[in-house]
C-alpha cells in the first residue's frame, strides 16, 4: 500500500496543487520548501508525509494521497491545504528527484498525536494578516520580543522594592492609560456600591463613545474595549447589587445599540455588548423584584434589542413562571399594544414591526398562562392591521382549526399578493403542506403549475413533476409547460382536456410575452429529461438570440450533457468559456480558465485528439506571451509530473 502511494506523490503535478491549494498557497510553500524551513521528513506505513516546518512557529503536518486526493492536517492556524503542507510534498518530491532516502515514521511519533488534536486558533493573525506581513519578518520580530522579554524580565530582577515603586511611579506619569488601568483596578477592589457603580456607568460611557471598525485586509481598525465594563459588572454581580446592575443594563443596551448600529467589524463590538448584558440578565433573574416584573422587564430589553445583544435572556426564561404570573405579564403587554401611539414621521412597515414584536410576546404570555382562545383572537385582529397573516394560521393549524387556517390563508395571499409577496408566498407554502397532508395531489399540482408559470425553473419543474406524478397528470401537465415556456401561451382553466383544478388563488405575476422562449429553462429541462437533440436546439436558439451575458455555468452543464454524444461540440463551448477567462488578467480568471481546458484536454484525448490538444495548448501560450503567469498556469495543463520518474 505504501509503494503505491509513493507512486502516487511522484505522479503530482503543479496543476493537482494549485487546484488544492490556490497558485498563492503553492507560491509560497515553494519558498518555504526552497528556504529549507521543512525538517525530519518522514513517511509512515500508509504512506503518509510527516514533517516539522518552521513558521511563525515550528508546525507538525501531515499530508496523505488517496485515489489522487490531496489532503492534509497541520497544527498551523489554516489547520489544511496550507504552504506548509505544499513544503513538505515539494521537500518529499525533492528527496525522491535527488535519490535521498526519506525513513519511516514511527507508530509514536509526537507529531502524529500533535495533529489529532484540538489547534489552537489563537495565533490566526499571523496568517490573516499574511498578505501584509511576510512570514520571514514574522519570525524575526517574534524572536526580537522573546528576547526583549527575558532581558526585561532580568532588569526587573535586580531592583528592590524601593527602586519598583519608583520605577512603576514614573510609568505611571508618563503613561496615562497604565495610571487609568491601575486606578481601575484599585476602585474595582476598594469602593463602595455607589461608588463601584458611578465607576462601571462611566466605563460603559467611554467603552461606547466610539464605532467600532476593522480592516482585515489591512490589519488594523479600532475594537471597542469592554473588559473593565465586564469586570465591574461582575463585581456588582458578586457583590448581590442587582437593582444598580439593572439600571447599568439599560444604559448598556441603550449605547450599545446605537454603537453597532455605527460600527463595521464583523460583529466584535455587538459580542462585547452581549457579553456584558448576560451579567445584567443573571441579576434580574435573582433580583428580589416580583416575577411579573422581571418578566415585564425582560419583555422590555427584548423589545429594544435591534442587533441580537439580549441572547443571554434565553437562560432567563428558563426559570419556571406560574400561570398567574404569565397572565399577569399578558395584562401588562396587552394595555401596552392598546395605547401603542404612531409617531407621526413612523412608515408603515416601522409601526407594524413594532406592533408584531410586542404581540409576539403577548402570545407567548397567553400561550403559557393557557388563554388559547384569546391568543386567536389577538392574531386575527393583528393579522388585519399588520398583514401578519402567517402567524394566525400558525396557531390556527396548532389549535386544529385547519378549515379556518385555509380560509384566512386564501383571504391572507389576496391581500398580500401585490405588495407583499414574500408574505403571500409563505402562505402559499402553508396550503400546500396542508394538501401534502391531506394527500390532494391535484390541488397542490395544481398551485405548483400557476408558480411555475410566474417563476419557472429547473426547480420549480422538478417538484411540479413529482405532484403531477403522485397525480397521474404529468403528460398534459408536461406538454402545457413546455409549451407555455416556448410560446407564453398558458392553459384555460375550462377546458376539457386540462386536468387540473382551479385553486381559487390570485395567478401568480405572468412573465411578458416577448421573453418567450426563456431558453435557459428549457435546456436545463432538456438537460434533466436527458433529451440531447433538445439541448443542443435550444442552445443554439439561446446562442443565436443572445440573451443576455454568456453565462459560465449553464454553457458547461450544456457541454457536459452533451460531451458523450457530441464531443466536438462540447470541447467548442469549454474553449468559449476558457478563452473568456484567460483573455482578462489576473492570477484568478487564468484559474478559472484552465479548469475549463482541463475538460477540453480530457475529452479531446478520450477521443484520440491528443495532437490537436498539444497544437491547441501550444497556440494559448503563443497568443499570451506577454502573460508569464498565464504560461504558469498552462504549462501545468501538460500534467506532466513536478519531478520525472525514474531520476
Amino acid at each position: 500500500m505504501g509503494k503505491q502511494r509513493n507512486k502516487d506523490f511522484q505522479d503530482i503535478t503543479w496543476f493537482d496543487l494549485e487546484s488544492w491549494a490556490g497558485s498563492k498557497i503553492v507560491s509560497r510553500g515553494r519558498s518555504y520548501q526552497r528556504n529549507k524551513y521543512v525538517s525530519d521528513l518522514a513517511i509512515t506505513g500508509a504512506g503518509e508525509l510527516v514533517a516539522w516546518v518552521e513558521g511563525s512557529s515550528t508546525y507538525a503536518t501531515i499530508v496523505s494521497l488517496d485515489n489522487g486526493e490531496i489532503s492534509s492536517i497541520c497544527t498551523c492556524p489554516y489547520h489544511s491545504a496550507c504552504k506548509h503542507a505544499i513544503a513538505v510534498i515539494l521537500e518529499y518530491l525533492d528527496c525522491l528527484e535527488n535519490g535521498r532516502k526519506v525513513p519511516e515514521a514511527g507508530m509514536k511519533d509526537e507529531r502524529l498525536n500533535l495533529t489529532s488534536q484540538d489547534i489552537d486558533d489563537e495565533d490566526d493573525k499571523y496568517d490573516i494578516f499574511d498578505d501584509e506581513l511576510e512570514d520571514e519578518d514574522m519570525e524575526s520580530a517574534e524572536h526580537e520580543t522573546s528576547s526583549k522579554e527575558l532581558a526585561l524580565e532580568g532588569f526587573l530582577n535586580k531592583k528592590s522594592k524601593s527602586e519598583l515603586i519608583n520605577l512603576i511611579s514614573d510609568i505611571l506619569e508618563q503613561h496615562d492609560e497604565v495610571r487609568e488601568e491601575l486606578e481601575f483596578s484599585v476602585r474595582l477592589k476598594t469602593a463602595s456600591s455607589p461608588a463601584l457603580a458611578k465607576t462601571v456607568e462611566r466605563e460603559i460611557e467611554e467603552a461606547a463613545s466610539e464605532p467600532g471598525w476593522w480592516s482585515y485586509r489591512q490589519g488594523r481598525g479600532y475594537r471597542p474595549d469592554y473588559s473593565r465594563v465586564r469586570a465591574g459588572l461582575q463585581k456588582l454581580f458578586d457583590g448581590i447589587y442587582y437593582d444598580e446592575l439593572i439600571r447599568l443594563g439599560e444604559k448598556l443596551l441603550f449605547l450599545g445599540t446605537r454603537q453597532v448600529e455605527q460600527s463595521d467589524d464583523e460583529g466584535a463590538t455587538a459580542i462585547e455588548v452581549a457579553d456584558c448584558m448576560t451579567i445584567v440578565f443573571k441579576a434580574l433573574r435573582d433580583s428580589s423584584l416580583p416575577n411579573e416584573e422581571k418578566m415585564e422587564r425582560a419583555v422590555d430589553f427584548l423589545l429594544r434589542d435591534e442587533y441580537d445583544l439580549s441572547d443571554g435572556l434565553a437562560e432567563f426564561w428558563k426559570k419556571k413562571f406560574s400561570k398567574k404570573e404569565w397572565s399577569i405579564l399578558a395584562d401588562r403587554l396587552l394595555a401596552r399594544l392598546h395605547g401603542l401611539i404612531t409617531e407621526k414621521k413612523e412608515d408603515t412597515f416601522s409601526r407594524d414591526y413594532r406592533r408584531d414584536r410586542l404581540t409576539d410576546e403577548i402570545i407567548m404570555a397567553l400561550e403559557n398562562a393557557g388563554r388559547q382562545e384569546e391568543l386567536i383572537s389577538l392574531c386575527l385582529k393583528e393579522a388585519e392591521i399588520t398583514s401578519n397573516y402567517d402567524r394566525l394560521v400558525k396557531h390556527l393549524r396548532k389549535a386544529g382549526r385547519d378549515a379556518e387556517a385555509e380560509e384566512w390563508i386564501r383571504k391572507g395571499i389576496a391581500a398580500t399578493s401585490d405588495k407583499l409577496p414574500g408574505i403571500a408566498s409563505g402562505l402559499k407554502r402553508d396550503l400546500l403542506d396542508m394538501r401534502r397532508g391531506e394527500r390532494d395531489w391535484n390541488f397542490v399540482a395544481a398551485v405548483l403549475t400557476d408558480d411555475f408559470f410566474g417563476y419557472p425553473s429547473i426547480n420549480a419543474f422538478k417538484e411540479l413533476r413529482k405532484a403531477s406524478e403522485k397525480a397521474h397528470v404529468w403528460e398534459p401537465v408536461r406538454k402545457t409547460v413546455l409549451k407555455f415556456l416556448e410560446t407564453g401561451k398558458m392553459p384555460r382553466k375550462n377546458q376539457s382536456d386540462w386536468p387540473l383544478p382551479d385553486t381559487g388563488l390570485k395567478e401568480s405575476e405572468r412573465r411578458k410575452s416577448g421573453e418567450h422562449p426563456l431558453t435557459p429553462v428549457l435546456i436545463d429541462i432538456a438537460i434533466h429529461e436527458k433529451r440531447i437533440k433538445n439541448v443542443l436546439k435550444w442552445y443554439d436558439r439561446y446562442k443565436n438570440n443572445k440573451q443576455g451575458w454568456s453565462h459560465d455555468a449553464l454553457e458547461d452543464r450544456v457541454a457536459g450533457a452533451i460531451a458523450h454524444d457530441y464531443p466536438d461540440k462540447a470541447v467548442g463551448i469549454w474553449k468559449g468559456i476558457a478563452e473568456r477567462h484567460v483573455s482578462q488578467t489576473g492570477v484568478k480568471f487564468y484559474i478559472d480558465g484552465a479548469r475549463y481546458l482541463r475538460k477540453v484536454k480530457g475529452t479531446m484525448i478520450k477521443n484520440g485528439k491528443a495532437n490537436e490538444w498539444a497544437t491547441y495548448l501550444q497556440q494559448l501560450k503563443d497568443a499570451n506571451r506577454r502573460k508569464p503567469r498565464l504560461l504558469e498556469t498552462l504549462d501545468a495543463l501538460s500534467e506532466k509530473p513536478i519531478i520525472r520518474s525514474g531520476k
